[in-house]
């Protein structure tokens, strides 16, 4: 029996909690068979994608589409290319003591991005402070604002357990890499802008992620509406976001009051999947 599927590590934008609501509203009101086609864009940590393999639907027949270094991972695991021994090495290195993580992550963000850029990726998104998305820049340097630190409870916080430098922990994101590398070969991945993909298969189902709007960046942007005129002659698309956008919408989740170490966070997205097909 098949180990489920999770997602690498922790991503701000994550769709880990929605993506069951997701695959479950987009099989409902579709007729799913053998030949359907799934277009992932702007795929992040692939995890609608990984539900959708859970759910037994075959890989090549999935196209994922990123342009950050998301793209070029989930790329490199498609076309069977992710060395999970070199991943090892890297695991292996990071300090078991978990008060020392920390400054090996700023260490490794040091080093040249365009050296093994998705093993070291891996680690560094892993550690984002709030899990808030990192990129490239130039191609040979990180994005990020700061990284989390192992946080015991101090009686001020409303937590009352620790918070790991890492989520998930090296350990655990091994298992998950080992899972994900033997199951998810042959899935279709383009690492490029999404105006690169303007042609669809028939019979197909596409869903958008796009960065929200008034959030935090992840470095990329692109025009929505105008993608969607011009791809909406082709099939059914359904895009999160945390307003409504389109006639047939769905709320997923309320913004949460509760979050971080604190226990208090004071703003948080509400959860829309939009609706659109053509007329």
């Amino acid at each position: 029996m098949n180990t489920k599927l999770e997602i690498p590590c922790a991503y701000q934008g994550g769709k880990q909690r929605l993506a069951k609501d997701i695959v479950n509203i987009i099989f409902n009101e579709n007729e799913i068979n053998e030949s359907t086609r799934f277009y992932d864009l702007c795929c992040g940590t692939g995890a609608i994608t990984i539900e959708l393999v859970n759910r037994g639907i075959k890989p090549k027949n999935i196209t994922m589409l990123d342009i950050s270094v998301w793209g070029m991972f989930w790329k490199a695991v498609g076309d069977g290319n992710f060395d999970i021994d070199k991943f090892k090495e890297y695991i292996d290195s990071v300090p078991e003591d978990k008060f020392l993580i920390q400054s090996y992550i700023k260490e490794l963000y040091k080093q040249p991005a365009n050296i093994d850029t998705i093993y070291k990726f891996l680690l560094i998104q892993a550690t984002s402070f709030g899990s808030k998305a990192i990129w490239l820049k130039n191609e040979i340097e990180w994005c990020t604002s700061s990284f989390r630190n192992y946080w015991q409870p101090n009686g001020i916080a409303k937590r009352k357990s620790p918070v790991n430098p890492m989520i998930p922990m090296p350990d655990t994101m091994f298992k998950r890499m080992v899972n994900i590398v033997e199951r998810m070969k042959g899935v279709n991945v383009i690492n490029d802008d999404i105006n690169s993909l303007l042609e669809f298969e028939e019979n197909s189902i596409t869903y958008i992620d796009p960065p929200y709007q008034n959030t935090s960046g992840y470095g990329y942007s692109f025009g929505l509406n105008e993608y969607i005129n011009k791809i909406i002659k082709y099939n059914k698309i359904y895009i999160s976001e945390g307003i409504e956008l389109s006639e047939k919408s769905y709320l997923l989740s309320k913004g949460r009051a509760k979050g971080g170490v604190s226990g208090n966070r004071k703003k948080a997205n509400d959860e829309w999947l939009n609706v659109y097909e053509a007329v």
